[in-house]
C-alpha cells in the first residue's frame, strides 16, 4: 500500500532526468530509536531557480498501522547554492518500515529533483537507498503518464510568425464523446523556466464539447535574437490531474540540431526509396490527406457541405481517405445527403432548408467520420490472423 502511495506521487512526473538542474538530497542520521531527517536542495545551474518541495515520511508498524508526515514549502535558490529545506525527527523500532521521500518541483510543478530512502524494507535493518525499486517505479510512472497525457484531451501550441513577432495559440482537442470541464494554464518564459523569467501566465477554467477543438488563449513575443523562449501549456481536470500538455522552445539550438538530423534522415529515406534496389510494386504515388469532395444538387446541400468542410478542417481530422458529401434524390421532391469515406457510407439524412437542422446534422456527421477514421487507424495497427 505504501509503495502505491509513492507510485502516485511520481505518476505525474514528466519524462525527464531528475537531479540534473536541482538535486534533492536526504541526510538521515540515527540516534538510538530516533531518526533525524533533513532535506537539502542543491542548485547545479549558473542561474537562480524558483522551486517548491515536499518531504514525506510514511511509517508502517508490525500491526500494519500506517501513518504519514508531510512538510512542504517554496523558496528561491541562487546559482550553485545549497540550501536546507526542512528537518524532522521520528520514532521507530526494528519492526517498523519507514519510507522517506523528497520531491523538488520547478515553477510549473514538474518534478526536477528526487531522493528516496527506505528503512527496514525486506528485513533489512540498515538505512539504504533502494535504487532498483525507485527506478522501476519511475519507469512505470513515465510510461503510464505518457499514455494518459494527451490521450483524451490533447493540448497543442500553434505558432504564427509575423515580421519580428511570434504569436502562439493554445488549443485543446477533446478526443472523447463526453463534454468536459477542465482548467488550462499557458506560460511563456524568457531564457529558462522560472518565476523571474515569466513573460505570460494565463490560467482559466473552460468547457469543451465532445470531439471539439477550441482556442483557449493567445500570446505574442518578440522573436528577434538568439535567446530561447519557452512556451508551456498544461491542461488539468477538476481534480488537478494533468491530462494534456505541450511544450515548445523557440531559438533553441538543440532543437535546431534535431531538425537538421531529421532533414538528413528524410533525405536518406528518400534516396533509399528512389533506389533501384527497392521494391516498387506497391507504390502508387503520393498519399492525399484531408480531401473533402462536394457532389450536391441544391442550395441546402451546398450549405451543408460548407458547414461540414469548415468543422472538418477546424478539428484537424485530416483523414487519409477522401470524404464525399453526396446529395441524391429521395422520395418525391426530397433529397438525401450521404457522407461517404472512401467507399463506405458513414452517415445519411434527409435534407431540410433549415440552418439549425443542417448544423445539428453536421455535428452528427463529423462525430461519425471521426469515429470511422479512428476505427481504421486501430484496424491498421491490429495483426490479422487467417
Amino acid at each position: 500500500m505504501v509503495l502505491i502511495i509513492v507510485f502516485f506521487f511520481t505518476i505525474n512526473a514528466y519524462s525527464q532526468s531528475y537531479n540534473t538542474q536541482v538535486e534533492a538530497r536526504l541526510i538521515v542520521t540515527q540516534d538510538n530509536n530516533i531518526i533525524n531527517i533533513k532535506g537539502v536542495a542543491i542548485n547545479k545551474m549558473q542561474l537562480s531557480k524558483s522551486i517548491s518541495y515536499k518531504l514525506s515520511v510514511f511509517k508502517t508498524d508490525k500491526n500494519q498501522n500506517k501513518s504519514k508526515n508531510e512538510q512542504s514549502g517554496q523558496l528561491d535558490l541562487n546559482a550553485d547554492q545549497q540550501k536546507d529545506l526542512s528537518t524532522t525527527s521520528i520514532n521507530f523500532d526494528q519492526e517498523t518500515k519507514v519510507i522517506i521521500l523528497l520531491l523538488i518541483f520547478d515553477s510549473t510543478d514538474n518534478i526536477i529533483g528526487k531522493d528516496r530512502i527506505v528503512y527496514n524494507d525486506n528485513e533489512d535493518n540498515t538505512l539504504t537507498i533502494k535504487k532498483n525499486i525507485a527506478e522501476k517505479i519511475e519507469d512505470i510512472s513515465v510510461k503510464i503518464s505518457a499514455q494518459l497525457v494527451n490521450n483524451e484531451v490533447e493540448a497543442k501550441i500553434e505558432t504564427a510568425q509575423q515580421n519580428d513577432f511570434t504569436t502562439i495559440k493554445a488549443t485543446a482537442f477533446n478526443k472523447t464523446e463526453i463534454t468536459k470541464s477542465l482548467i488550462f494554464k499557458l506560460m511563456v518564459f524568457d531564457k529558462e523556466e522560472s518565476v523571474d523569467n515569466l513573460l505570460e501566465n494565463k490560467k482559466q477554467r473552460f468547457i469543451i464539447s465532445a470531439n471539439q477543438k477550441i482556442e483557449l488563449a493567445e500570446a505574442s513575443f518578440n522573436s528577434v535574437g538568439d535567446q530561447p523562449v519557452i512556451c508551456v501549456m498544461l491542461i488539468y481536470d477538476l481534480d488537478n490531474n494533468l491530462i494534456g500538455q505541450d511544450r515548445v522552445v523557440y531559438n533553441d539550438k538543440s532543437n535546431l540540431d534535431i531538425k537538421n538530423k531529421q532533414k538528413l534522415l528524410e533525405k536518406l529515406t528518400e534516396e533509399q526509396a528512389n533506389s533501384k534496389d527497392v521494391n516498387r510494386d506497391k507504390r502508387d504515388g503520393l498519399e492525399l490527406k484531408g480531401i473533402v469532395v462536394e457532389d450536391t444538387k441544391t442550395k441546402p446541400g451546398r450549405d451543408f457541405y460548407k458547414l461540414f468542410y469548415s468543422l472538418y478542417t477546424q478539428n484537424n481530422i485530416n483523414g487519409n481517405k477522401v470524404v464525399t458529401i453526396k446529395e441524391v434524390l429521395a422520395l418525391g421532391r426530397n433529397t438525401k445527403i450521404e457522407v461517404i469515406v472512401g467507399d463506405d457510407e458513414i452517415f445519411s439524412f434527409f435534407v431540410r432548408p433549415s440552418l439549425e437542422y443542417l448544423t445539428k446534422m453536421n455535428d452528427y456527421a463529423i462525430i461519425n467520420v471521426y469515429k470511422h477514421f479512428k476505427k481504421l487507424e486501430n484496424e491498421s495497427k491490429t495483426i490479422k490472423r487467417y
